[in-house]
């Protein structure tokens, strides 16, 4: 559509020479446009951004009217779509948000399409961080708009991807509904590609539905519409990552770690999977087929990948964007709210209303003062709280880093050097085992004070995997289980909730190890609609709560993070049982 704009200005500029000295630069402008449109199509996606700069330098010389900027705001949103292509998602939210800037206030048709189609983007990137939720509002307010468009290729673009969105979140029919909608339209009019998307999303859309039979009926139709398509265009890498997802959820592990393995070695130029997802899922694959060495070193490849600090900036920055939009809504209601208390006021005649409103509002400013500083110290503390956990996580990323890449690296190279000297014997080999078991327990100790990362295992696997791996660090016998209330499931949790919840289960439990003497540890996990719990009880010595008055800093962080989530920590014991408990308050339905 954007590529239709650009034609319809310079068709403009040539027959009524709005600006003199001007066709020049639009011709080189819709030339680069059209060769980054065919490169991202074939899946070129550095040249895609290379042309698209150079079209956004030449855009912004020369714009000057409504319909310049709607064309410089299209090149933006394009280059940010190709950022999210190759997961830079800072990059992505920049011009996202310089592209927004532009289009928010206009009203013309061709504005309506962009705002349409950034719209349906920003949606996207939501999903691409696993914040559903937020993508799910705005690819509402994408549909609603399109509702009010002609444009076929904008239809389909909003519909395909809110179908996809809304099967995310579990709302099957209104997925199936947009999907198909978008399918027939893709069919009418002969766009194999849009039809591909299409299929794809209403495929992935069944798998999560749990309908087998229309996942092959959709799959074999979406494999049909690839034939023709470049195998590394945008389509065809879309319609394979759901491929092998949908081949894993059918028992056909290998087949699909086939598809996982193509699509990774394509990552950082144009892949649809996200690295440390792609090999998440390799790992349960290999895990489902036995293979027990491959599955750890997916594992492993998955967590040496994430960047704990990286993902803090750029959720931060989605924040931002979200609040900049919302708050560009909130301005256009106030306005109306405004024009309607100009009319109003001329009815006010009487000062017993003008009095009877004054004192209101008093009383409304007295009660709302009182609320507010008991709020802001509430507030405070919270933030304060927040601030002492993030400088400390960013710390432990740190020592962590320290560990794995230095010491770690120093003890394998003083191992290689003592392999190096004198012709052996038992030992020098009992030396280089003891070598490499601290080496081991110091890698241990770098993974585990290395944040969790929730965007592809939640809570529960965790802590279970952190209670298997603390189970063979020492002689106590440890049992954890996980329950689940009502309808609920691990994934409704906030990240920032599971993170807290599981470093205090990480220091309780070292606690336990290394002052109670415990030989039995029993933990429960226990999620409900208005609260999340913790439960860990042994049989060591008894707790003493004087120790946490006298600032234990183990305790004292632990307290900082159970204040962080506003949660409440207690301790109690019954004979030889000593019990303690976490609960966060939740507000999740």
């Amino acid at each position: 559509m954007r590529r239709i704009i650009t034609g319809l200005l310079l068709t403009a500029a040539a027959v009524f020479s709005l600006r003199a000295g001007t066709e020049e630069s639009f011709g080189k402008l819709f030339y680069l446009d059209s060769l980054a449109e065919a490169s991202f199509s074939e899946g070129d996606i550095d040249r895609s951004i290379r042309l698209w700069m150079d079209a956004a330098h030449t855009a912004e010389q020369v714009v000057s009217s409504e319909e310049d900027s709607l064309m410089y705001s299209g090149i933006l949103q394009s280059i940010g779509i190709c950022y999210r292509r190759k997961s830079m998602l800072d990059s992505t939210l920049y011009y996202y948000n310089a592209a927004w800037n532009i289009i928010r206030n206009k009203k013309s048709t061709e504005a309506l399409t962009e705002q349409i189609s950034l719209l349906t983007s920003t949606a996207i990137l939501y999903t691409f961080m696993g914040r559903d939720k937020e993508a799910e509002q705005y690819a509402d307010k994408a549909m609603a708009l399109a509702d009010g468009s002609k444009d076929i290729e904008t239809i389909m673009y909003a519909s395909t991807n809110a179908g996809g969105i809304y099967a995310r979140n579990g709302n099957f029919p209104k997925s199936a509904a947009a999907l198909r909608t978008a399918v027939s339209k893709a069919e009418e009019s002969g766009l194999p590609d849009k039809q591909l998307s299409a299929l794809t999303i209403i495929t992935s859309m069944f798998n999560l539905a749990g309908e087998t039979d229309s996942v092959e009926y959709y799959m074999k139709l979406a494999e049909k519409a690839s034939e023709g398509l470049p195998e590394n265009s945008v389509e065809v890498l879309g319609f394979r990552e759901t491929q092998a997802a949908v081949l894993s959820n059918l028992g056909h592990y290998a087949e699909s770690n086939a598809i996982y393995r193509k699509l990774l070695s394509a990552s950082g130029s144009n892949s649809s999977v996200v690295e440390d997802a792609g090999y998440m899922a390799m790992a349960r694959n290999y895990m489902a087929l036995g293979q027990w060495e491959n599955a750890g070193q997916c594992y492993e490849r998955a967590y040496s990948i994430l960047d704990s600090i990286y993902n803090a900036d750029i959720t931060a920055q989605v924040s931002e964007w979200s609040a900049k939009y919302g708050a560009a809504e909130k301005e256009l209601e106030i306005f109306r709210l405004e024009q309607e208390s100009l009319k109003n006021r001329a009815a006010m005649q009487t000062w017993i209303i003008i009095a009877t409103t004054l004192v209101a509002v008093l009383a409304g400013v007295v009660l709302t003062v009182a609320y507010r500083r008991r709020h802001l110290k509430k507030v405070e503390e919270l933030r304060l709280a927040r601030k002492y956990i993030d400088g400390l996580e960013k710390e432990r990323a740190r020592i962590a880093r320290d560990l794995h890449d230095g010491v770690c690296n120093d003890l394998l190279g003083i191992g290689m050097q003592l392999s190096s000297v004198g012709s052996g014997g038992p030992e020098q080999d009992k030396v280089l085992s003891l070598l490499e078991n601290l080496r081991s327990e110091v890698r241990t100790i770098s993974h585990d004070m290395m944040p969790p990362q929730f965007s592809f295992a939640d809570i529960e696997e965790v802590m279970q995997m952190y209670a298997d791996r603390f189970r063979t660090q020492t002689k106590a016998s440890i049992q954890f289980k996980a329950v689940l209330e009502g309808d609920m499931t691990w994934n409704q949790i906030p990240d920032r909730i599971s993170y807290e919840v599981y470093r205090i289960f990480q220091e309780h439990m070292g606690n336990i190890i290394k002052h109670s003497g415990a030989d039995r540890l029993d933990a429960e996990l226990r999620l409900n609609a208005e609260s999340l719990s913790l439960t860990v009880s042994d049989d060591g010595k008894p707790f003493e709560p004087d120790i946490q008055a006298k600032g234990g800093i183990g305790l004292n962080v632990m307290s900082e993070r159970a204040k962080s989530i506003e949660a409440v920590i207690s301790y109690s014991s019954s004979g030889r049982t000593n019990v303690f408990k976490l609960d966060v308050p939740l507000n999740i339905l």
